[in-house]
């Protein structure tokens, strides 16, 4: 799979919750799939170690959690939906969301400090865009 750049993803899976609200995941999936043109062998990557786990799904799904704790996007029983903080992200970014964007919600702080918090050593101190990138990166 070519390589999607994560800013322009975060920007693009707002903008279609902005269009069009509820989504279930498949179809936010789905859309995104077709707005980068991907083939049908891109769409069904698996990880070479999670067989179980698509690779474009997996990119998606990480930045909508991300969301959901930035407050940007919530899940109802509907679907997922795009929140007003959501709507302000996109009139406030031009094509890209960045880490250093999210992080400047406090929700968002704490759920990544606390989710890796366990890798961390007690003594050390996590730089949240080293982290962000660290963990996109390897994916």
């Amino acid at each position: 799979m070519e390589k999607i750049d994560h800013g322009k993803l975060k920007y693009q899976v707002l903008s279609i919750l902005k269009e069009e609200s509820p989504l279930t995941q498949k179809e936010i999936v789905e859309k995104l799939a077709n707005y980068y043109h991907l083939t049908e062998e891109e769409r069904t990557e698996n990880y070479d170690k999670r067989p179980y786990d698509k690779v474009f799904y997996k990119k998606v799904a990480s930045n909508e959690e991300r969301f959901r704790f930035a407050g940007l996007e919530e899940f109802t029983p509907q679907g997922h939906r795009i929140t007003q903080r959501g709507l302000n992200a996109l009139n406030e970014n031009h094509g890209t969301i960045s880490y250093s964007y999210l992080k400047k919600f406090p929700e968002y702080r704490k759920w990544v400090s606390e989710g890796h918090r366990k890798k961390a050593k007690e003594s050390e101190i996590i730089d949240f865009d080293d982290l962000c990138k660290t963990l996109f990166e390897n994916k």
